[in-house]
């Protein structure tokens, strides 16, 4: 069964309400960034009520900033989150969406923030591996939900926990598939220490609870980690191509 999302809106004075409900996943993301980058682009000020959502995927948090960013960034794209829960909150701090997207307690506390640029603080200087991840999984799934899908089932616990730790959990894994399982020539790919090798190699076995000998296994995780490699990340638009002139 697909997962489903409903964007309800509530427009206002000089801003409008929109009410996200149902899943954000893999399948959902791309519904939610066509409609938040639309909305952007045509009110003063979007206030996203997230309660009705559960996130399955913690990666696609990034959906909300790469709106933004899609829709022109602040000023232009002025983007307010209210009802976020423990579990939302904690991934959107480890992404930094705070400092693209206004997170607030309320609607009030929401109108109000968004008149002023979004704070940088704790800004990282780098994104994380995952986002490129999650990326490419978004520009594939409405075309190939089933790709899309395998490689959430193999990789997802992988990437979701790229994206808290900001650990490179996925390309480590897809390195030593690709030289056979050899630790030497992994670590030598990788510019790390064997041991550092080992370390990831035993978090992942932890994580996925996979047993890596069993070669139907290692067959399924190479597949999707390839297929990974080679998508194209989605597109981000310019903002004239927005609708915003």
């Amino acid at each position: 069964m697909r997962d489903a999302m409903d964007v309800a809106v509530k427009p206002a004075s000089g801003y409008v309400i929109a009410l996200l409900r149902g899943v954000l996943s893999v399948q959902t993301v791309a519904t939610a960034r066509a409609a938040l980058v639309k909305l952007l682009a045509e009110a003063d000020c979007v206030v996203a009520d997230v309660s009705g959502l559960e996130l399955r995927q913690p990666g696609c948090v990034a959906v909300f900033p790469t709106a933004v960013e899609q829709a022109g960034g602040w000023p232009h794209a002025k983007l307010a989150l209210i009802g976020s829960g423990p579990r939302m909150l904690t991934h959107l701090s480890s992404r930094g969406a705070g400092t693209v997207v206004q997170i607030a307690d309320g609607l009030d506390a929401a109108l109000a923030m968004t008149d002023q640029p979004p704070s940088p603080t704790g800004a990282s200087p780098t994104k994380p591996i995952c986002e490129k991840h999650m990326h490419r999984i978004d520009a594939i799934v409405e075309k190939d939900p089933e790709t899309a899908q395998f490689i959430v089932d193999w990789l997802g616990i992988l990437i979701d926990h790229d994206a808290v730790a900001r650990s490179d959990l996925v390309e480590t894994l897809s390195t030593i598939l690709e030289n056979g399982g050899d630790y030497n020539d992994t670590s030598r790919a990788l510019g790390i220490h064997r041991s550092t090798v080992r370390y990831r190699i035993h978090r992942i076995r932890e994580l996925t609870q996979l047993d890596l000998h069993d070669p139907d296994t290692r067959f399924n995780l190479q597949v999707a980690s390839r297929v990974l490699a080679r998508l194209p990340v989605a597109p981000r638009l310019p903002p004239s191509e927005t609708g915003r002139t």
